[in-house]
């Protein structure tokens, strides 16, 4: 499987690129259009070629040609895209910057339409509608410094950069993407104790971003050192778990170790609905259960216990909310909220065991008591059950407990596959 790592600022890092990115050659071609199949093609070869050589610049004005041509090719449309991203950092005129962005999305679009969904058209379509790019900092001075290294680093002057960026983070100790992207141009140069000695710096500036973990879980990979990358790739996750980038690096390392990822498969039967409130102000909770989980079968298997959650969860949208987060003002969904439902069910399924009322209990029940059992309950819900409401209780729970998320993410996200039976 090839990894490939394309322009870190340009998209955000989660290929790894063993073969080196020689960026960007300044020798311009001139490229015929394609009059045939087999000349269409032939180009398109050259074309993939120079884009996995590292050579964009070159790449650009081909796939613009094959583009002409067959409008509807994923690939051109894919790597079309990144070769326009690409020149756009090579421009210093902030308008025409701006433009090249809006063309580079237009064909990610396009890619999307077509029915590309490769992980990194993904990436691409967080470019914005109007091309606009944040700024690496406030201050203009530093802002300007990082903008000229990135422009030398997109023309292959990797000294260059490393100089840029160096300068960046002498003035701002404190610039994650200066520190970052020093590790990377190392990376590049396949200094590998140096490329690791300035992503670590840029994890001690902000642990709590995930791109460092992942740029170093690729150098990593470069090494063929799989369960050090698995380390780096899974802190990614645990920085930044809702982001989709995220993930990146360890699906690609599942891939390439032959292993799945995969989240327990717990989930609660029947509903709860808020149907707001009544005449009087109380709250309208309608309760649906599923009826498999009722009399003997339920019973036996301890499927029964749900019930009990979902009356947890018809408390929480009344009154035990307001109670908990006297700060908030309207509802949302909560971890607290979450937990205590699934206490409440691990009690029930305990006390059916002990009494033997449970006679084969039902195997999500029985990851739900061993995720209790391991303390694991909170991670389980942040990272595998987590909506909007729940998210905004991740990084409190972080910061108190990143070896709790480590824990759970290696031992019940990741799963060795199964030897296939002879």
């Amino acid at each position: 499987m090839l990894f490939v790592r394309p322009s870190r600022r340009l998209v955000p890092s989660f290929f790894c690129f063993s073969l080196l990115l020689t960026l960007l050659s300044a020798s311009v071609i001139s490229w015929a259009a394609p009059q045939s199949a087999d000349d269409f093609a032939a180009l398109k070869q050259q074309a993939v070629g120079l884009y996995k050589e590292g050579k964009f610049e070159d790449a650009l004005p081909v796939f613009q040609k094959l583009h002409a041509a067959k409008p509807d090719d994923l690939v051109v449309l894919e790597e079309l895209a990144f070769c326009t991203l690409t020149h756009a950092q090579t421009l210093t005129d902030p308008d025409a910057r701006k433009a090249e962005r809006i063309k580079a999305r237009q064909f990610v679009m396009q890619a999307q339409a077509a029915g590309d969904a490769s992980n990194l058209l993904k990436i691409l379509t967080d470019i914005p509608e109007d091309g606009s790019e944040s700024p690496f900092s406030s201050r203009a001075d530093i802002d300007a410094i990082m903008q000229e290294g990135e422009a030398t680093f997109v023309k292959g002057d990797l000294d260059g950069a490393i100089a840029s960026y160096q300068k960046a983070l002498a003035l701002d100790p404190k610039q994650y993407s200066a520190a970052l992207f020093i590790g990377d141009c190392y990376y590049k140069k396949h200094d590998h104790e140096q490329a690791g000695h300035w992503f670590l710096r840029a994890i001690q500036i902000d642990p709590n971003q995930e791109t460092a973990y992942r740029s170093w879980g690729d150098d990593l990979m470069a090494q063929d050192r799989p369960s050090d990358a698995k380390a780096q790739f899974v802190q990614a996750i645990v920085a930044a778990p809702y982001d989709k980038r995220s993930w990146m690096g360890l699906i690609q390392w599942a891939n390439k170790q032959k292993v799945t990822l995969a989240h327990p498969a717990i989930n609660p039967p029947g509903s709860v609905t808020d149907n707001g409130k009544n005449e009087k102000g109380q709250a309208q909770i309608n309760i649906v259960i599923d009826p498999s989980t009722m009399g003997g079968k339920g019973n036996a298997d301890g499927t029964s216990a749900w019930f009990i959650y979902s009356l947890s969860k018809a408390n929480w949208h009344g009154e035990r909310f307001k109670k908990e987060f006297p700060n908030e003002k309207d509802y949302r969904h909560t971890l607290a909220e979450e937990v205590d439902g699934y206490q409440l069910v691990v009690g029930q399924v305990r006390n059916g065991l002990k009494s033997k009322k449970i006679k084969n209990l039902d195997p999500a029940l029985a990851s739900l008591v061993k995720l209790s059992d391991q303390g694991l309950l909170e991670p389980f819900v942040l990272i595998s059950k987590a909506d909007a409401g729940i998210a905004q209780d991740y990084p409190a729970y972080r910061n108190s407990s990143r070896e709790k998320v480590t824990q759970y993410i290696n031992e019940w996200i990741i799963h060795p596959v199964p030897s296939p039976i002879p």
